[in-house]
């Protein structure tokens, strides 16, 4: 059997082989028994070795392990956050599609995980039978993405694509690989996180005929980028597979400067370019994960000029009900009340910078008090609230 393989059969799926493994008393085990009775639990033998049970506040433990407080739903909780089925958007045209931006698509081929994150914002559909496809219904998936030639790219997420087997993931590469509209695939995956063993040669050589193929993994914490890790995501880009990492700001996990700029140079030294760190999605049961936007912003503001450029990655908030991403970036650009444009440097410094070429030397305004830089017309500020304070 494949080291991939061993490592999903013997992987803990219940409170009672997690207490055989571990140390936990009778009421902790009752806890999980009902969390796990909701929203699944899979932690892989190589991803257990990397938790320090020593430590109650370990992080790696924290994103695997079930606490308690995923059964507490709070107000603007949603089953379905990002709005991948959002009946008033029509974005789910067939089972198993999301067709939100025009040009690309996301195609779920099985709702199976290595592993089961604690902050899924999918969890509605993690590991549950009812989300099987049949190959009926891939093939009429498919079929849509044929039909439409507006597509250009398709993002293969779930669930984990790379829970199926080799020959499963490229029968639909090369369905997808012969439609002349399709210019790209993505493939969305954790496994290198939760069993990087899964990243064999062959999968490796195998997807390397479709390029371009991007791979887009989900490390969260340095002490995720394991030398095994770092050794097999190399098969993917020694075969010209671009990686990226999208992570998600966690608290208690990576919500601190020195965690984030020691994941980011792991991820570089890993050959993989950090892409997005995401905000928390709002899904039922997992506000104690969730940090403030402006801890966020306070972080990227902190990696600028200490980290190179291309280590930071885009903070994105995806909005609730499935209308988008957008990016939340710290301003540099500010005003200095009197038409004048003040930019903050990497070093919390502020400095006169005239846009345009046209003045008079020793017409640059002072710096007074500053204020930030008004980018949109008047009428838009009106029209969502205001000066956009709140």
């Amino acid at each position: 059997m494949l080291r991939w393989l061993e490592e999903q059969k013997y992987s803990i799926s219940t409170p009672e082989q997690l207490a055989d493994k571990i140390d936990i008393s009778g009421k902790e085990l009752a806890q999980l028994q009902k969390v796990c009775s909701r929203f699944r639990m899979q932690i892989t033998p190589y991803y257990l070795d990397l938790i320090d049970f020593d430590d109650p506040k370990d992080p790696l433990r924290k994103m695997a392990v079930p606490d308690i407080r995923e059964l507490r739903f709070r107000k603007g909780e949603l089953a379905d956050p990002i709005g991948d089925t959002n009946e008033d958007l029509d974005n789910q045209p067939v089972k198993a599609i999301t067709h939100r931006y025009e040009d690309r698509v996301l195609l779920y081929p099985t709702p199976e995980c290595g592993g089961y994150c604690r902050y899924c914002f999918r969890r509605r559909l993690a590991g549950k039978e009812d989300f099987q496809l049949t190959k009926k219904q891939l093939d009429k998936a498919l079929d849509y993405i044929e039909k439409h030639n507006e597509i250009h790219e398709v993002i293969l997420t779930g669930g984990d694509p790379l829970m199926l087997i080799d020959e499963k993931v490229f029968a639909i590469l090369d369905r997808l690989k012969a439609m002349e509209h399709v210019w790209t695939i993505r493939i969305h995956t954790r496994m290198p996180v939760w069993n990087p063993y899964r990243i064999t040669d062959e999968l490796a050589e195998g997807l390397k005929r479709f390029n371009p193929v991007w791979i887009v993994t989900h490390f969260n914490h340095p002490r995720e980028l394991s030398d095994i890790a770092v050794e097999h995501i190399a098969k993917l880009v020694d075969n010209g597979i671009p990686v990226l990492n999208q992570g998600v700001l966690l608290k208690g996990v990576n919500d601190d400067i020195e965690t984030q700029r020691e994941l980011n140079w792991a991820l570089v030294r890993a050959r993989v370019k950090p892409y997005y760190m995401h905000h928390l999605d709002k899904a039922q049961g997992i506000s104690h994960f969730r940090a403030s936007i402006k801890r966020g912003m306070n972080i990227l503001r902190e990696l600028r000029g200490t980290i190179p450029g291309y280590c930071i990655p885009h903070f994105i908030l995806d909005i609730p009900g499935g209308y988008g991403k957008i990016p939340m970036q710290y301003h540099y650009l500010n005003s200095n009340g009197n038409g004048g444009i003040i930019v903050e440097t990497p070093f919390n410094e502020l400095r006169k910078y005239e846009d345009g070429v046209d003045q008079k030397a020793g017409e640059a305004r002072d710096l007074d008090e500053m204020k930030p830089l008004e980018l949109y017309p008047e009428e838009i500020m009106e029209k969502i609230g205001g000066n956009g304070d709140s």
